[in-house]
Protein backbone atom coordinates (compact mmCIF):
# COMPACT_ATOMS: atom_id res chain seq x y z
CA UNK A 1 0.00 0.00 0.00
CA UNK A 2 1.10 3.55 -0.67
CA UNK A 3 1.92 5.77 2.23
CA UNK A 4 -1.41 7.56 2.85
CA UNK A 5 0.17 10.21 5.03
CA UNK A 6 2.16 13.29 4.24
CA UNK A 7 3.57 15.47 7.01
CA UNK A 8 1.80 13.22 9.50
CA UNK A 9 -1.67 13.74 8.01
CA UNK A 10 -3.97 11.37 6.20
CA UNK A 11 -5.25 12.46 2.80
CA UNK A 12 -8.80 12.37 4.11
CA UNK A 13 -7.89 15.01 6.70
CA UNK A 14 -7.68 17.59 3.93
CA UNK A 15 -11.21 16.88 2.70
CA UNK A 16 -13.70 19.64 3.49
CA UNK A 17 -17.12 18.98 4.95
CA UNK A 18 -19.03 20.64 2.12
CA UNK A 19 -18.44 21.37 -1.57
CA UNK A 20 -20.37 23.12 -4.27
CA UNK A 21 -19.53 20.41 -6.82
CA UNK A 22 -18.23 16.86 -6.39
CA UNK A 23 -16.93 15.31 -9.61
CA UNK A 24 -16.69 11.53 -9.92
CA UNK A 25 -14.08 10.37 -12.44
CA UNK A 26 -10.58 11.60 -13.23
CA UNK A 27 -10.59 11.15 -17.00
CA UNK A 28 -10.55 13.99 -19.52
CA UNK A 29 -14.21 14.90 -18.96
CA UNK A 30 -13.97 15.10 -15.17
CA UNK A 31 -10.65 16.93 -15.44
CA UNK A 32 -12.21 19.58 -17.67
CA UNK A 33 -15.26 19.96 -15.44
CA UNK A 34 -12.96 20.53 -12.46
CA UNK A 35 -10.93 23.08 -14.43
CA UNK A 36 -13.91 25.00 -15.81
CA UNK A 37 -15.87 25.04 -12.54
CA UNK A 38 -12.86 26.00 -10.43
CA UNK A 39 -12.13 28.91 -12.76
CA UNK A 40 -15.70 30.12 -12.22
CA UNK A 41 -15.25 30.20 -8.46
CA UNK A 42 -16.98 27.01 -7.37
CA UNK A 43 -15.59 24.98 -4.48
CA UNK A 44 -14.87 21.69 -6.23
CA UNK A 45 -13.65 18.20 -5.41
CA UNK A 46 -12.71 15.54 -7.97
CA UNK A 47 -12.29 11.92 -6.94
CA UNK A 48 -10.96 9.01 -9.01
CA UNK A 49 -11.00 5.43 -7.75
CA UNK A 50 -7.79 4.56 -9.65
CA UNK A 51 -5.23 6.98 -11.00
CA UNK A 52 -6.04 10.02 -13.09
CA UNK A 53 -6.37 9.19 -16.81
CA UNK A 54 -6.09 5.46 -16.14
CA UNK A 55 -9.26 4.53 -18.05
CA UNK A 56 -10.53 5.70 -21.43
CA UNK A 57 -8.29 8.77 -21.50
CA UNK A 58 -5.12 6.67 -21.65
CA UNK A 59 -6.47 4.58 -24.51
CA UNK A 60 -6.76 7.18 -27.27
CA UNK A 61 -4.98 7.19 -30.63
CA UNK A 62 -3.04 10.16 -29.21
CA UNK A 63 -4.71 12.58 -31.60
CA UNK A 64 -6.60 15.85 -31.30
CA UNK A 65 -8.76 15.80 -34.41
CA UNK A 66 -11.79 17.37 -36.00
CA UNK A 67 -13.41 14.09 -36.98
CA UNK A 68 -13.19 14.09 -40.77
CA UNK A 69 -15.02 10.76 -40.99
CA UNK A 70 -18.05 12.18 -39.15
CA UNK A 71 -18.84 14.21 -42.28
CA UNK A 72 -19.97 10.91 -43.81
CA UNK A 73 -22.68 10.74 -41.14
CA UNK A 74 -23.64 14.39 -41.86
CA UNK A 75 -22.65 15.36 -38.30
CA UNK A 76 -21.56 18.84 -39.37
CA UNK A 77 -22.18 20.35 -35.94
CA UNK A 78 -19.93 17.78 -34.25
CA UNK A 79 -17.17 18.35 -36.81
CA UNK A 80 -17.34 22.12 -36.41
CA UNK A 81 -17.32 21.79 -32.61
CA UNK A 82 -14.33 19.43 -32.82
CA UNK A 83 -12.38 21.79 -35.07
CA UNK A 84 -13.12 24.73 -32.79
CA UNK A 85 -12.02 22.76 -29.74
CA UNK A 86 -8.92 21.57 -31.57
CA UNK A 87 -7.87 25.21 -31.90
CA UNK A 88 -8.75 26.00 -28.27
CA UNK A 89 -6.64 23.11 -27.00
CA UNK A 90 -3.74 24.38 -29.10
CA UNK A 91 -4.24 27.81 -27.54
CA UNK A 92 -4.41 26.75 -23.88
CA UNK A 93 -1.94 23.82 -24.06
CA UNK A 94 0.39 24.35 -27.04
CA UNK A 95 3.06 22.12 -25.47
CA UNK A 96 0.69 19.14 -25.61
CA UNK A 97 -0.05 19.16 -29.35
CA UNK A 98 1.95 18.88 -32.58
CA UNK A 99 0.69 19.41 -36.16
CA UNK A 100 0.51 16.03 -37.89
CA UNK A 101 -0.17 15.19 -41.51
CA UNK A 102 -2.71 12.48 -42.38
CA UNK A 103 -2.40 10.67 -45.71
CA UNK A 104 -5.44 9.03 -47.30
CA UNK A 105 -4.48 6.84 -50.32
CA UNK A 106 -6.83 7.09 -53.31
CA UNK A 107 -7.47 4.22 -55.76
CA UNK A 108 -10.34 5.42 -57.97
CA UNK A 109 -11.89 8.56 -59.43
CA UNK A 110 -15.18 8.26 -57.47
CA UNK A 111 -13.13 7.92 -54.28
CA UNK A 112 -11.01 10.93 -55.27
CA UNK A 113 -14.01 13.15 -56.03
CA UNK A 114 -15.84 12.16 -52.85
CA UNK A 115 -12.85 12.83 -50.64
CA UNK A 116 -12.07 16.08 -52.47
CA UNK A 117 -15.53 17.32 -51.48
CA UNK A 118 -14.87 16.20 -47.90
CA UNK A 119 -11.51 17.97 -47.83
CA UNK A 120 -13.05 21.20 -49.07
CA UNK A 121 -15.80 21.04 -46.47
CA UNK A 122 -13.35 20.14 -43.70
CA UNK A 123 -11.17 23.07 -44.73
CA UNK A 124 -14.17 25.44 -44.75
CA UNK A 125 -15.32 24.30 -41.31
CA UNK A 126 -11.82 24.94 -39.92
CA UNK A 127 -11.66 28.51 -41.24
CA UNK A 128 -10.33 29.81 -37.90
CA UNK A 129 -7.86 26.98 -37.29
CA UNK A 130 -4.81 29.24 -36.89
CA UNK A 131 -6.48 32.09 -35.06
CA UNK A 132 -4.59 33.31 -31.99
CA UNK A 133 -2.44 30.21 -31.42
CA UNK A 134 1.28 29.59 -31.03
CA UNK A 135 3.36 29.62 -34.20
CA UNK A 136 4.39 26.06 -33.30
CA UNK A 137 0.80 24.87 -33.77
CA UNK A 138 -0.13 26.37 -37.15
CA UNK A 139 -2.05 23.94 -39.37
CA UNK A 140 -1.60 24.01 -43.18
CA UNK A 141 -4.33 23.57 -45.76
CA UNK A 142 -4.84 20.10 -47.22
CA UNK A 143 -2.94 19.07 -50.36
CA UNK A 144 -2.91 16.42 -53.10
CA UNK A 145 0.05 14.05 -53.41
CA UNK A 146 0.80 12.49 -56.77
CA UNK A 147 1.40 8.75 -56.99
CA UNK A 148 5.17 9.32 -56.84
CA UNK A 149 4.85 11.67 -53.86
CA UNK A 150 2.58 9.20 -52.09
CA UNK A 151 5.06 6.36 -52.60
CA UNK A 152 7.88 8.57 -51.32
CA UNK A 153 5.94 9.39 -48.13
CA UNK A 154 4.49 5.90 -47.58
CA UNK A 155 7.04 3.53 -49.08
CA UNK A 156 5.62 0.21 -47.73
CA UNK A 157 2.13 1.03 -49.04
CA UNK A 158 0.54 -1.37 -51.52
CA UNK A 159 0.73 0.42 -54.90
CA UNK A 160 -1.95 -1.60 -56.69
CA UNK A 161 -4.29 0.87 -58.49
CA UNK A 162 -2.81 3.71 -56.43
CA UNK A 163 -3.63 7.13 -57.96
CA UNK A 164 -2.18 9.36 -55.26
CA UNK A 165 -3.36 10.62 -51.88
CA UNK A 166 -4.94 13.50 -50.04
CA UNK A 167 -3.01 14.90 -47.10
CA UNK A 168 -4.71 16.94 -44.40
CA UNK A 169 -3.66 18.03 -40.92
CA UNK A 170 -4.80 17.61 -37.34
CA UNK A 171 -2.79 17.40 -34.12
CA UNK A 172 -0.86 14.65 -32.40
CA UNK A 173 -1.35 14.59 -28.62
CA UNK A 174 1.95 13.08 -27.51
CA UNK A 175 0.98 12.20 -23.93
CA UNK A 176 -2.80 12.38 -23.36
CA UNK A 177 -2.42 10.85 -19.90
CA UNK A 178 -0.26 13.73 -18.77
CA UNK A 179 -2.38 16.25 -20.67
CA UNK A 180 -5.49 15.01 -18.85
CA UNK A 181 -3.72 15.24 -15.51
CA UNK A 182 -2.54 18.76 -16.26
CA UNK A 183 -6.14 19.99 -16.33
CA UNK A 184 -6.48 18.57 -12.81
CA UNK A 185 -3.23 20.05 -11.51
CA UNK A 186 -4.05 23.40 -13.09
CA UNK A 187 -7.37 23.38 -11.24
CA UNK A 188 -5.63 22.45 -7.99
CA UNK A 189 -3.30 25.40 -8.52
CA UNK A 190 -6.43 27.60 -8.57
CA UNK A 191 -7.92 26.15 -5.39
CA UNK A 192 -9.73 23.03 -6.56
CA UNK A 193 -9.19 19.69 -4.85
CA UNK A 194 -8.57 16.29 -6.43
CA UNK A 195 -7.64 12.85 -5.15
CA UNK A 196 -6.68 9.72 -7.04
CA UNK A 197 -7.34 6.31 -5.45
CA UNK A 198 -10.42 7.76 -3.75
CA UNK A 199 -13.53 5.67 -4.40
CA UNK A 200 -17.17 6.70 -4.10
CA UNK A 201 -18.95 4.10 -1.97
CA UNK A 202 -22.33 5.78 -1.44
CA UNK A 203 -24.42 8.68 -2.73
CA UNK A 204 -27.38 9.72 -0.57
CA UNK A 205 -29.83 12.47 -1.44
CA UNK A 206 -30.35 14.90 1.45
CA UNK A 207 -33.85 16.03 2.41
CA UNK A 208 -32.67 19.62 2.54
CA UNK A 209 -31.08 19.41 -0.92
CA UNK A 210 -27.69 18.27 -2.06
CA UNK A 211 -25.98 14.93 -1.49
CA UNK A 212 -23.95 13.10 1.11
CA UNK A 213 -21.19 11.10 -0.52
CA UNK A 214 -19.15 8.38 1.16
CA UNK A 215 -15.52 8.37 0.04
CA UNK A 216 -13.06 5.55 0.65
CA UNK A 217 -9.36 6.36 0.51
CA UNK A 218 -8.11 3.15 -1.09
CA UNK A 219 -4.59 3.79 0.20
CA UNK A 220 -5.48 4.12 3.89
CA UNK A 221 -8.87 2.32 3.95
CA UNK A 222 -10.33 5.37 5.67
CA UNK A 223 -13.92 6.32 4.93
CA UNK A 224 -15.17 9.89 5.09
CA UNK A 225 -18.53 11.53 4.37
CA UNK A 226 -18.67 14.82 2.52
CA UNK A 227 -21.56 16.97 1.41
CA UNK A 228 -22.00 18.42 -2.08
CA UNK A 229 -24.69 20.65 -3.53
CA UNK A 230 -24.09 19.15 -6.97
CA UNK A 231 -22.72 15.76 -8.03
CA UNK A 232 -21.26 15.27 -11.51
CA UNK A 233 -20.99 11.72 -12.77
CA UNK A 234 -18.14 11.68 -15.31
CA UNK A 235 -17.09 8.09 -14.72
CA UNK A 236 -16.93 7.14 -18.40
CA UNK A 237 -17.48 3.38 -18.86
CA UNK A 238 -18.52 3.18 -15.20
CA UNK A 239 -21.11 5.98 -15.45
CA UNK A 240 -24.15 3.68 -15.32
CA UNK A 241 -22.82 2.06 -12.14
CA UNK A 242 -22.54 5.48 -10.50
CA UNK A 243 -26.11 6.26 -11.54
CA UNK A 244 -27.24 3.01 -9.93
CA UNK A 245 -25.31 3.88 -6.78
CA UNK A 246 -27.29 7.12 -6.54
CA UNK A 247 -30.58 5.37 -7.33
CA UNK A 248 -31.03 7.15 -10.66
CA UNK A 249 -32.83 5.42 -13.54
CA UNK A 250 -30.83 6.14 -16.72
CA UNK A 251 -32.49 7.95 -19.62
CA UNK A 252 -29.91 6.73 -22.13
CA UNK A 253 -28.13 3.44 -22.76
CA UNK A 254 -24.39 3.41 -22.21
CA UNK A 255 -22.65 1.23 -24.78
CA UNK A 256 -19.01 0.30 -24.15
CA UNK A 257 -16.85 0.09 -27.24
CA UNK A 258 -13.52 -1.70 -26.94
CA UNK A 259 -10.55 -0.11 -28.66
CA UNK A 260 -6.97 -1.38 -28.62
CA UNK A 261 -3.65 -0.09 -29.98
CA UNK A 262 -0.16 -1.52 -30.38
CA UNK A 263 3.14 0.36 -30.27
CA UNK A 264 5.54 -1.23 -32.74
CA UNK A 265 8.85 -0.51 -34.44
CA UNK A 266 8.83 2.48 -36.76
CA UNK A 267 7.14 1.49 -40.04
CA UNK A 268 6.03 4.92 -41.32
CA UNK A 269 7.59 8.31 -41.94
CA UNK A 270 6.43 11.67 -40.58
CA UNK A 271 2.75 11.39 -41.51
CA UNK A 272 -0.11 9.26 -40.26
CA UNK A 273 -1.47 6.89 -42.88
CA UNK A 274 -5.17 6.05 -42.93
CA UNK A 275 -6.05 2.62 -44.30
CA UNK A 276 -9.26 0.64 -44.62
CA UNK A 277 -9.71 -2.68 -42.85
CA UNK A 278 -11.64 -5.67 -44.12
CA UNK A 279 -14.78 -4.64 -42.21
CA UNK A 280 -14.79 -1.17 -43.77
CA UNK A 281 -13.59 0.64 -40.64
CA UNK A 282 -10.39 2.63 -40.66
CA UNK A 283 -6.91 1.77 -39.46
CA UNK A 284 -4.39 4.40 -38.40
CA UNK A 285 -0.64 3.98 -38.77
CA UNK A 286 0.63 6.81 -36.58
CA UNK A 287 4.21 8.07 -36.16
CA UNK A 288 4.86 8.60 -32.45
CA UNK A 289 8.08 9.15 -30.51
CA UNK A 290 10.22 7.27 -33.09
CA UNK A 291 7.79 4.37 -32.89
CA UNK A 292 4.53 3.62 -34.70
CA UNK A 293 1.09 3.27 -33.12
CA UNK A 294 -1.39 1.06 -34.98
CA UNK A 295 -5.07 1.04 -34.16
CA UNK A 296 -7.81 1.10 -33.39
CA UNK A 297 -10.50 -1.53 -32.96
CA UNK A 298 -14.16 -0.76 -32.32
CA UNK A 299 -16.31 -3.57 -30.93
CA UNK A 300 -19.07 -3.78 -28.34
CA UNK A 301 -17.83 -4.87 -24.91
CA UNK A 302 -20.62 -6.55 -22.94
CA UNK A 303 -18.69 -7.54 -19.82
CA UNK A 304 -18.14 -5.51 -16.64
CA UNK A 305 -15.52 -2.78 -17.25
CA UNK A 306 -13.42 -4.13 -14.39
CA UNK A 307 -12.91 -7.26 -16.49
CA UNK A 308 -11.41 -5.40 -19.43
CA UNK A 309 -8.14 -6.76 -20.80
CA UNK A 310 -6.27 -6.80 -24.07
CA UNK A 311 -6.03 -10.30 -25.52
CA UNK A 312 -3.06 -11.59 -27.41
CA UNK A 313 -5.37 -12.77 -30.19
CA UNK A 314 -6.67 -9.22 -30.62
CA UNK A 315 -3.15 -7.86 -31.07
CA UNK A 316 -2.39 -10.60 -33.59
CA UNK A 317 -5.55 -9.68 -35.51
CA UNK A 318 -4.52 -6.01 -35.52
CA UNK A 319 -1.05 -6.88 -36.82
CA UNK A 320 -2.63 -9.02 -39.51
CA UNK A 321 -4.72 -6.06 -40.71
CA UNK A 322 -1.63 -3.87 -40.96
CA UNK A 323 0.38 -6.54 -42.77
CA UNK A 324 -2.45 -7.06 -45.26
CA UNK A 325 -3.25 -3.39 -45.84
CA UNK A 326 0.09 -1.67 -45.53
CA UNK A 327 2.22 -3.74 -47.84
CA UNK A 328 5.22 -5.82 -46.85
CA UNK A 329 5.58 -4.81 -43.18
CA UNK A 330 5.54 -8.36 -41.74
CA UNK A 331 4.89 -7.30 -38.17
CA UNK A 332 4.90 -10.02 -35.52
CA UNK A 333 4.37 -10.04 -31.77
CA UNK A 334 8.11 -9.56 -31.36
CA UNK A 335 7.70 -6.10 -32.91
CA UNK A 336 5.18 -5.02 -30.27
CA UNK A 337 6.95 -2.89 -27.67
CA UNK A 338 3.81 -1.83 -25.81
CA UNK A 339 0.07 -2.18 -26.15
CA UNK A 340 -2.92 -0.54 -24.55
CA UNK A 341 -6.67 -0.46 -24.75
CA UNK A 342 -9.78 0.99 -23.19
CA UNK A 343 -13.53 1.35 -23.36
CA UNK A 344 -15.24 4.23 -25.15
CA UNK A 345 -18.52 5.19 -23.46
CA UNK A 346 -21.03 5.76 -26.27
CA UNK A 347 -24.54 7.08 -25.70
CA UNK A 348 -27.53 5.47 -27.39
CA UNK A 349 -31.30 5.58 -26.98
CA UNK A 350 -32.58 2.80 -24.77
CA UNK A 351 -34.05 0.92 -27.76
CA UNK A 352 -31.06 1.37 -30.06
CA UNK A 353 -29.00 -1.55 -31.34
CA UNK A 354 -26.59 0.18 -33.77
CA UNK A 355 -22.99 -1.01 -34.06
CA UNK A 356 -20.31 1.03 -32.35
CA UNK A 357 -18.18 2.18 -35.30
CA UNK A 358 -21.07 4.18 -36.78
CA UNK A 359 -22.37 5.37 -33.42
CA UNK A 360 -22.16 9.10 -32.83
CA UNK A 361 -19.38 10.50 -30.66
CA UNK A 362 -21.62 13.36 -29.61
CA UNK A 363 -21.69 14.01 -25.86
CA UNK A 364 -24.81 14.40 -23.74
CA UNK A 365 -25.42 16.00 -20.36
CA UNK A 366 -28.20 14.45 -18.33
CA UNK A 367 -29.74 16.32 -15.38
CA UNK A 368 -32.07 14.14 -13.34
CA UNK A 369 -34.08 16.98 -11.84
CA UNK A 370 -37.43 15.63 -13.09
CA UNK A 371 -36.68 12.29 -11.42
CA UNK A 372 -36.24 14.10 -8.11
CA UNK A 373 -32.44 14.38 -8.23
CA UNK A 374 -31.87 18.11 -8.51
CA UNK A 375 -28.17 18.75 -8.96
CA UNK A 376 -27.24 15.22 -10.07
CA UNK A 377 -25.65 15.35 -13.53
CA UNK A 378 -24.20 12.68 -15.81
CA UNK A 379 -21.78 13.60 -18.58
CA UNK A 380 -21.99 10.80 -21.12
CA UNK A 381 -20.17 10.00 -24.35
CA UNK A 382 -18.13 12.55 -26.22
CA UNK A 383 -14.59 12.70 -27.56
CA UNK A 384 -11.30 13.66 -25.99
CA UNK A 385 -11.09 16.65 -28.35
CA UNK A 386 -14.48 18.06 -27.34
CA UNK A 387 -14.20 17.39 -23.60
CA UNK A 388 -13.63 21.05 -22.75
CA UNK A 389 -16.78 22.04 -24.64
CA UNK A 390 -18.75 19.33 -22.83
CA UNK A 391 -17.48 20.66 -19.49
CA UNK A 392 -18.44 24.22 -20.38
CA UNK A 393 -21.95 23.12 -21.29
CA UNK A 394 -22.29 21.10 -18.10
CA UNK A 395 -21.07 23.89 -15.81
CA UNK A 396 -23.42 26.30 -17.58
CA UNK A 397 -26.27 24.03 -16.49
CA UNK A 398 -24.84 23.76 -12.98
CA UNK A 399 -24.85 27.56 -12.73
CA UNK A 400 -28.64 27.43 -13.02
CA UNK A 401 -28.73 25.19 -9.94
CA UNK A 402 -26.05 27.10 -8.02
CA UNK A 403 -26.67 30.83 -8.57
CA UNK A 404 -24.42 33.74 -7.52
CA UNK A 405 -21.37 32.49 -9.38
CA UNK A 406 -19.72 33.58 -12.60
CA UNK A 407 -21.74 32.14 -15.46
CA UNK A 408 -19.33 32.90 -18.30
CA UNK A 409 -16.50 30.43 -18.75
CA UNK A 410 -12.89 31.46 -19.20
CA UNK A 411 -11.64 27.95 -19.96
CA UNK A 412 -11.67 28.84 -23.67
CA UNK A 413 -8.78 31.23 -23.18
CA UNK A 414 -7.07 30.45 -19.88
CA UNK A 415 -3.86 28.45 -20.44
CA UNK A 416 -3.02 25.36 -18.43
CA UNK A 417 0.02 25.47 -16.17
CA UNK A 418 2.37 24.65 -19.05
CA UNK A 419 0.67 26.81 -21.66
CA UNK A 420 1.88 30.30 -20.72
CA UNK A 421 4.11 30.98 -23.72
CA UNK A 422 3.87 31.96 -27.37
CA UNK A 423 6.87 30.24 -28.93
CA UNK A 424 8.91 27.19 -27.92
CA UNK A 425 11.98 28.74 -29.47
CA UNK A 426 11.68 31.94 -27.42
CA UNK A 427 10.92 29.94 -24.28
CA UNK A 428 13.98 27.71 -24.82
CA UNK A 429 16.23 30.73 -25.40
CA UNK A 430 15.01 32.29 -22.17
CA UNK A 431 15.72 29.08 -20.25
CA UNK A 432 19.19 28.77 -21.77
CA UNK A 433 20.05 32.13 -20.22
CA UNK A 434 18.61 31.14 -16.83
CA UNK A 435 20.19 27.66 -16.80
CA UNK A 436 23.53 28.02 -18.64
CA UNK A 437 24.79 24.64 -17.39
CA UNK A 438 21.88 22.75 -18.96
CA UNK A 439 22.51 21.43 -22.47
CA UNK A 440 20.46 22.67 -25.37
CA UNK A 441 19.18 19.14 -25.91
CA UNK A 442 17.91 18.89 -22.34
CA UNK A 443 16.15 22.24 -22.50
CA UNK A 444 14.56 21.41 -25.85
CA UNK A 445 13.19 18.08 -24.61
CA UNK A 446 11.92 19.48 -21.32
CA UNK A 447 10.22 22.42 -23.05
CA UNK A 448 8.49 20.00 -25.42
CA UNK A 449 7.10 18.08 -22.44
CA UNK A 450 6.26 20.80 -19.93
CA UNK A 451 6.00 24.11 -21.77
CA UNK A 452 6.12 27.04 -19.37
CA UNK A 453 6.48 24.67 -16.41
CA UNK A 454 9.99 23.92 -17.66
CA UNK A 455 11.59 26.60 -15.48
CA UNK A 456 10.15 24.95 -12.39
CA UNK A 457 11.30 21.51 -13.60
CA UNK A 458 14.84 22.72 -14.33
CA UNK A 459 15.08 24.32 -10.87
CA UNK A 460 15.40 20.84 -9.31
CA UNK A 461 18.93 19.44 -8.81
CA UNK A 462 20.31 17.72 -11.88
CA UNK A 463 21.88 14.27 -11.81
CA UNK A 464 21.14 11.04 -13.64
CA UNK A 465 19.96 10.83 -17.23
CA UNK A 466 17.80 7.83 -18.09
CA UNK A 467 17.69 6.38 -21.61
CA UNK A 468 14.26 5.21 -22.79
CA UNK A 469 13.46 2.34 -25.13
CA UNK A 470 13.02 4.71 -28.10
CA UNK A 471 16.26 6.62 -27.49
CA UNK A 472 14.69 9.56 -25.67
CA UNK A 473 16.41 10.93 -22.60
CA UNK A 474 14.61 11.52 -19.33
CA UNK A 475 16.22 13.65 -16.64
CA UNK A 476 16.45 13.43 -12.88
CA UNK A 477 14.96 16.91 -12.53
CA UNK A 478 11.79 15.62 -14.20
CA UNK A 479 11.49 12.71 -11.80
CA UNK A 480 11.81 15.01 -8.78
CA UNK A 481 9.29 17.47 -10.17
CA UNK A 482 6.68 14.83 -11.00
CA UNK A 483 6.93 13.02 -7.67
CA UNK A 484 6.72 16.23 -5.65
CA UNK A 485 3.90 17.89 -7.59
CA UNK A 486 1.72 15.37 -9.39
CA UNK A 487 0.08 12.96 -6.93
CA UNK A 488 2.22 9.94 -7.74
CA UNK A 489 1.30 7.12 -5.36
CA UNK A 490 2.37 4.05 -7.34
CA UNK A 491 5.24 3.45 -9.74
CA UNK A 492 2.72 2.74 -12.51
CA UNK A 493 1.40 6.30 -12.07
CA UNK A 494 4.85 7.60 -12.90
CA UNK A 495 5.83 5.19 -15.68
CA UNK A 496 2.59 5.10 -17.67
CA UNK A 497 0.66 8.29 -16.96
CA UNK A 498 2.72 11.26 -15.74
CA UNK A 499 6.01 10.74 -17.57
CA UNK A 500 5.22 8.33 -20.40
CA UNK A 501 8.62 6.74 -19.72
CA UNK A 502 7.20 3.22 -19.90
CA UNK A 503 4.81 3.62 -22.83
CA UNK A 504 7.48 3.27 -25.54
CA UNK A 505 8.61 -0.13 -24.32
CA UNK A 506 10.82 -1.69 -21.65
CA UNK A 507 13.83 0.33 -20.58
CA UNK A 508 17.38 -0.95 -20.45
CA UNK A 509 17.64 -2.88 -17.13
CA UNK A 510 20.42 -0.66 -15.78
CA UNK A 511 18.52 2.57 -16.47
CA UNK A 512 15.33 1.04 -15.12
CA UNK A 513 17.10 -0.02 -11.91
CA UNK A 514 18.47 3.49 -11.37
CA UNK A 515 15.06 5.05 -12.02
CA UNK A 516 13.31 2.66 -9.63
CA UNK A 517 15.86 3.54 -6.96
CA UNK A 518 15.24 7.25 -7.49
CA UNK A 519 11.48 6.80 -7.14
CA UNK A 520 11.92 4.72 -4.00
CA UNK A 521 14.12 7.38 -2.43
CA UNK A 522 11.74 10.22 -3.23
CA UNK A 523 8.64 8.33 -2.11
CA UNK A 524 10.17 6.78 1.00
CA UNK A 525 9.72 3.17 -0.06
CA UNK A 526 11.67 0.39 1.61
CA UNK A 527 13.21 -2.45 -0.43
CA UNK A 528 10.12 -4.65 -0.18
CA UNK A 529 7.75 -1.92 -1.30
CA UNK A 530 10.05 -0.87 -4.11
CA UNK A 531 10.21 -4.46 -5.37
CA UNK A 532 6.40 -4.74 -5.30
CA UNK A 533 6.01 -1.53 -7.26
CA UNK A 534 8.60 -2.59 -9.82
CA UNK A 535 6.78 -5.88 -10.40
CA UNK A 536 3.54 -3.98 -11.10
CA UNK A 537 5.36 -2.05 -13.80
CA UNK A 538 6.82 -5.27 -15.25
CA UNK A 539 3.37 -6.84 -15.31
CA UNK A 540 2.24 -4.19 -17.74
CA UNK A 541 4.49 -5.73 -20.42
CA UNK A 542 3.15 -9.26 -20.03
CA UNK A 543 0.58 -10.66 -22.42
CA UNK A 544 -2.88 -11.41 -21.11
CA UNK A 545 -3.76 -14.84 -22.41
CA UNK A 546 -7.14 -15.60 -23.95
Amino acid sequence: MANPKKNGKSRTDSLKQEYDILIIGGGITGANVLWDATLRGYKCLLVEKSDYASGTSQATSKLIHGGLRYLKNLEFGLVRESLRERRILAKISPHAVRPLGFIVPIHSWPERLTLFAGMELYNALSYDRNQDISEDCLIPRYLWNSKAETIYKTSPLDRTKLMGSFQYYDYANINPERHTSEFIFSAKDRGGQAFNYMEVKSITKQNSGGYTVGLLDRESDKLKLVSAKVVVNSAGPWADFVESLAGVAPEKKLVRSKGIHAVVRNICSKECIILQKRDGSHLFVIPWRDKTIIGTTDHVFDDHPENFLVKESEIISLLDEVNRTFGDTRLTLEDVDYYYGGLRPLVEDLDSDSETYSASRKAEVMHYEKEGYLGFFSALGGKYTTSRSLAENLVNQISEVLPNHVVTTVSRTEPLLGGHYKSKKALAQSLERKFPKASGRKIEQIVSRYGSLSEKVLSYPSGETYLLANGERFYEEEVSYLVENEDIIHATDFYFRRSGVGTVGKMNPDDRKKLDAKLAKLLGWDAKRSSQESKLVDKRYLWFKD
